[in-house]
């Protein structure tokens, strides 16, 4: 019993490895996303400058790779949806701008199917104020984690009260 326990663990081996999670936005539904009032236009840009590769899942010889300059990008592009669809304007102001930097995102098996993620991430705002935040996500598959995480993050992002006074002013 135990060689072909050896013999079942060696042939499935040559399968395990890393493989390539492209991030891509995972849609909110309307409503998650309080209307915001914005006065100006808004920016919204990358400042994560590592494209280095780096493991956002590991479990039981399977392991992601993705980087961070593509992952803030896809939050990027999902913060300036977020903003179209809620955003409110209110009159002319100055313009506004958010610079985005993930700094980690990773996703941990649990239990029966089960995944919980964090992403980790900066945003600087026009004014100077530089807001640090950690977003736990969870959900049924390590790809539908690692991107509902970074859609979790946007929410919590125009959410934030600092966020949305800054906007309005």
């Amino acid at each position: 019993m135990r060689y072909l326990l050896l013999v079942v663990w060696l042939s499935i081996l040559p399968g395990c490895g890393t493989m390539a999670f492209t991030p891509a936005e995972y849609p909110l539904r309307d409503g998650l996303i309080a209307p915001l009032s914005v006065a100006g236009a808004v920016s919204v840009s990358n400042a994560q400058p590592s494209s280095d590769q780096f493991i956002v899942y590991s479990y039981g010889g399977q392991q992601l790779a993705s980087n961070l300059k593509a992952i803030t990008e896809v939050m990027v592009q999902q913060t300036q949806k977020e903003l179209q669809k809620n955003g409110k304007p209110t009159g002319s102001g100055a313009p506004k701008s958010i610079a985005l930097k993930v700094s980690s995102l990773i996703s941990d098996y649990t239990m029966a199917f089960h995944w919980k993620s964090n992403i980790v991430f900066q945003a600087t705002l026009g004014n100077g104020e530089t807001l640090d935040y950690k977003v736990p996500h969870a959900s049924g598959s390590p790809q539908q984690d690692l991107n509902g995480g970074i859609a979790e993050g946007v929410m919590t992002l125009l959410n934030d009260g600092r966020v949305k006074a800054y906007l309005a002013r």
